[in-house]
């Protein structure tokens, strides 16, 4: 038997190694992808709800604002309702007589 058909085996096993490192790398690789893309599901997740909560608290200060001021107006209305109005003051017109 010759040397090259003694190391052949050797050399597909070697290559068959080697494939399988280059599997496990990028299953590696995968991991951390998924790893991080569940890191950054998790930083989104939390940035809207701190917006969402944001924007909650905005309405709400702005829903208070409005019944604060539709208050105010209602009470003017009324209060304008209740005065009475002046009345015009009627002068006595008299007609002069001629003396003709």
């Amino acid at each position: 038997m010759d040397k090259k058909t003694l190391l052949k085996p050797f050399q597909d096993i070697k290559k068959e190694i080697e494939t399988l490192k280059k599997n496990q790398a990028l299953h590696v690789i995968v991991e951390r992808f998924h790893a991080e893309k569940k890191d950054l599901e998790k930083k989104i997740e939390k940035t809207v709800q701190a917006e969402i909560s944001k924007a909650k608290k905005f309405l709400n200060d702005q829903k208070k604002e409005l019944n604060s001021l539709s208050k105010k107006v209602e009470a003017m209305m009324k209060k304008k309702k209740k005065a009475p109005a002046k009345k015009a003051s009627k002068k006595k017109v008299t007609k002069k007589k001629s003396s003709r």
